[in-house]
């Protein structure tokens, strides 16, 4: 039993630590980076005041103004930019936690809000319904009636059209043949 809340705690200390916390964030990435360009910086300001010709004050003057400066101002804006990372991603993360509890009392209200109207619809469901039933059986014979007459009507309309469809072609043909005779 010892053992496991040993586990638990060993397992939340990794979880909770500084370095664990940094592994997801831009943060301390940006940082690296700008420490590493900084370095670059001052290698390329030496290596160019080394190398370039003239008296030891231009040197002096090519390490400081090609080195030295843009290796404090590329370190200090990574630090500056990793911290405003690392600022605004906390400031997201609240942000978010604020959204969600806020739409999830939106959704909660929304929910309460349809059930009580639905629940009020389906208790009216069966006055409706009462109303339908004798709606229909008050109509029933007329609608009977007047479907049966329209169902015949339907019935005979098709099969005058397709006794005319039927006959058109031999139509056609015999007017065809009398203007073939015609012709000649």
């Amino acid at each position: 039993m010892q053992v496991r809340q040993a586990r638990r705690r060993i397992d939340r200390a990794v979880l909770y630590s500084s370095k664990a916390q940094q592994v997801g964030q831009p943060g301390p990435a940006i940082v690296r980076a700008g420490n590493g360009l900084a370095v670059i910086c001052l290698s390329f300001g030496a290596a160019f005041a080394a190398f370039a010709s003239g008296s030891l004050e231009q040197r002096i003057g090519n390490l400081i103004f090609l080195g030295f400066i843009p290796a404090v101002a590329v370190y200090a804006g990574g630090h500056l930019l990793g911290q405003v990372l690392v600022v605004s991603g906390k400031l997201c993360d609240v942000i978010m936690a604020g959204s969600f509890r806020y739409a999830k009392l939106l959704l909660k209200e929304l929910l309460s809000w349809v059930g009580t109207h639905v629940s009020n619809w389906l208790a009216s469901l069966p006055a409706v319904r009462e109303k339908v039933c004798y709606s229909a059986r008050r109509y029933y014979g007329r609608v009977s009636h007047v479907s049966f007459d329209f169902s015949c009507l339907v019935i005979r309309s098709v099969a005058r059209f397709a006794l005319r469809i039927e006959s058109f072609p031999h139509r056609q043909l015999a007017t065809h043949r009398r203007y073939r005779a015609l012709r000649q």
